[in-house]
């Protein structure tokens, strides 16, 4: 999984990476400002991010919530701890300072979790969309074999009937004869 690690703090950026090895070797890319991290989120598939807010807190906030908005995971360290309700309700885990290893490895492993849970839910939904697809097409095959005679049970069972002859899915039987080139 990619991570965002937006921090001009090698420090930071080296435990980061440090504690991404430990979690399962997910790979990091570095943005020292909040324009580059809104760059490089704009040009790739983010799945997790660390925004150590280095100085003013208000860019680095509204860069966590455009993140936490496109469902990635999201640790946020603040510079001072005001104003951070906003991000909670967001879903953005912040780990306050004084900043540990401990803290933010438990907060990073949040952060993961939250975006392999939405890849999960991605994932799903994907297949999903596909299964209404295919039988969008069959229920209009077995309509226009029921508009030339035949019961909706008959439809059913002659595009089951010609996709185990054939070998073929039945889904491609429906488009066959919705296009009208049947074979039969």
């Amino acid at each position: 999984m990619n991570v965002l690690v937006l921090s001009s703090s090698d420090k930071v950026y080296a435990a980061v990476t440090q504690l991404l090895r430990l979690l399962g070797g997910h790979k990091a890319f570095r943005a020292t400002t909040p324009r580059q991290a809104k760059v490089l989120a704009g040009q790739m598939d983010i799945g997790a991010a660390v925004v150590h807010a280095d100085g003013a807190d208000a860019e680095y906030r509204d860069i966590c919530l455009r993140l936490a908005e496109d469902c990635v995971g999201t640790v946020f360290v603040p510079y001072r701890g005001d104003g951070v309700d906003e991000l909670y309700a967001s879903g953005v885990f912040v780990a306050e300072k004084p900043l540990t290893k401990a803290t933010l490895f438990t907060a990073m492993r949040g952060a993961l979790g939250v975006a392999y849970g939405y890849e999960k839910l991605r994932r799903e939904n994907a297949e999903l969309k596909a299964r209404l697809e295919e039988l969008r097409i069959i229920s209009r095959a077995k309509c226009m074999l029921a508009s030339g005679g035949m019961t909706e049970e008959q439809a059913h069972r002659e595009i089951e009937r010609r996709a185990m002859n054939e070998r073929r899915t039945k889904t491609d039987i429906a488009k066959e004869i919705i296009e009208g080139n049947t074979s039969e």
